[in-house]
């Protein structure tokens, strides 16, 4: 036979073991939510990293005039916007318009980014000033030169690769 006393207890038991519930489970889920802030983070950091890399082998192609390194790093439909040049759409005008750039010149350029920023799992962009030398071939004249560019990257395939790029110089016309 049940008494009011043992109801109570029951009751009492019940909503003790409720209120020790709802303190461990917000815990739990904060507990959570930091842990997938930090799986976020480094995630974030590591493709921050590989969109760095692939600056660096940028820098490192353009500098040695390797027109196959370049053009390895772009997408099959990408779009380079040069200055005061027609503009490169697909890989094979991309692959063009380098061949014709390293005929005529040999680039010296440092690279330093000023922003990256991942904007979905797939879509990034990056700022970046460029500064250097530029040397005609046909005369060996050397040519200063400082840029500032953006880069739009894709990943394809697990790849951050060059979908778009444009660059214009920062020095006064001569």
């Amino acid at each position: 036979m049940t008494t009011r006393r043992t109801v109570l207890r029951k009751s009492a038991a019940v909503t003790l073991g409720a209120a020790a519930l709802g303190a461990f489970v917000p815990a739990a889920s904060a507990e959570a939510h930091t842990s997938d802030a930090r799986q976020q983070n480094r995630l974030r950091a590591q493709q921050c990293a590989e969109i760095v890399g692939v600056l660096k082998n940028y820098e490192r192609s353009l500098n040695a005039g390797d027109v196959a390194g370049v053009v390895r790093l772009y997408t099959d439909d990408a779009v380079f916007l040069p200055p005061q040049a027609p503009t490169a759409v697909g890989i094979d005008a991309v692959r063009a318009t380098y061949a014709g750039l390293f005929q005529t010149l040999r680039l010296d350029l440092t690279f330093e980014i000023a922003e990256v920023n991942v904007v979905s799992p797939d879509w990034a962009f990056l700022r970046s000033s460029s500064t250097g030398v530029a040397t005609v071939l046909a005369n060996g004249t050397q040519v200063p030169s400082s840029n500032h560019e953006l880069f739009v990257l894709q990943r394809i395939h697990g790849r951050w690769k060059l979908a778009r790029y444009s660059f214009s110089s920062v020095l006064p016309s001569a």
